[in-house]
């Protein structure tokens, strides 16, 4: 037997050179053991098996490979979500984009929401499951949609799936388009950490050169698709925001920020002037 406490300890030393988030030692012994993090305390000592376990992890993550793809799922809105290296590991940015998604949706009948670049699926499920609207989602990748629809009937979401670049695919006309969609300029992914560069998928990542370039393509087509009054919700890079405001035209924006201040949403309402 080994104390919880030494072995958390000696689970963050292991993986510190990661730039891991401080919270990782508990979720990888929450994984082990089983139990949520507000009775992990409760524990006070583990079996040489399970701290062996959790070693293994450790070991792994110490590579740079991404937690949620070492143990296989993430947590979204409370919602379990299987990742792994075809999607990107959902964060909580994108949690507070799908949080103002449910509030404008929540209250309608009949709406109609596309989620854009759905990657796993987390944003989908997370509208499917909190909201009565109809959700379409769409990705270009056929290993990302697999993922997604994994996800979904893992959680009980019914969604309709598209394989689409952007729009092409995509018909009929919704009160909602959200998207998370790729935003870090080129030459900025190798600069990247390590855990997103070598291990999270380039296509999911790449904005073009400037990392504007699904945002123009949103700009120019999603009017087209969305209803008046409708609402247009985008997660963006740092520094974007502005700059994906001044695209949109016949929409009222305004931008909310992150819990790190960083403007991070553009939310925008369908005017059609």
């Amino acid at each position: 037997m080994i104390k919880l406490s030494d072995a958390l300890k000696n689970i963050a030393d292991l993986i510190a050179d990661t730039g891991a988030d401080g919270s990782e030692p508990d979720w990888i012994a929450c994984h082990v053991l089983g139990c949520g993090r507000a009775s992990l305390r409760l524990r006070r000592e583990i079996s040489d098996n399970e701290y062996g376990e959790m070693l293994g992890i450790a070991k792994e993550r110490a590579t740079g490979r991404p937690l949620c793809q070492i143990i296989g799922y993430t947590e979204f809105l409370g919602l379990k979500i299987e990742v792994n290296g075809d999607v990107l590991c959902p964060r909580p940015e994108t949690e507070l984009l799908a949080e103002q998604a449910i509030l404008y949706l929540k209250n309608k009948t009949c709406a109609r929401a596309l989620d854009l670049c759905t990657g796993s699926g987390c944003i989908a499920i997370a509208l499917a499951k909190f909201t009565n609207a109809q959700i379409t989602a769409s990705d270009v990748s056929e290993k990302a949609l697999k993922t997604a629809r994994g996800n979904a009937a893992n959680c009980g979401a019914e969604i309709n799936f598209v394989l689409s670049d952007a729009f092409k695919k995509i018909e009929g006309e919704f009160d909602l388009i959200i998207s998370n969609p790729p935003y870090i300029p080129t030459a900025d992914i190798e600069d990247l950490e390590r855990e997103v560069r070598d291990f999270e998928p380039r296509i999911a990542l790449d904005g073009g050169e400037d990392g504007l370039d699904f945002y123009r393509i949103i700009a120019d087509k999603a009017g087209d698709l969305i209803k008046d009054g409708g609402l247009l919700l985008l997660e963006c890079g740092e520094g974007q925001a502005k700059d994906v405001v001044d695209m949109l035209r016949g929409f009222s924006c305004s931008i909310i920020k992150d819990l790190q201040g960083i403007d991070r949403i553009v939310k925008a309402v369908k005017t059609g002037v």
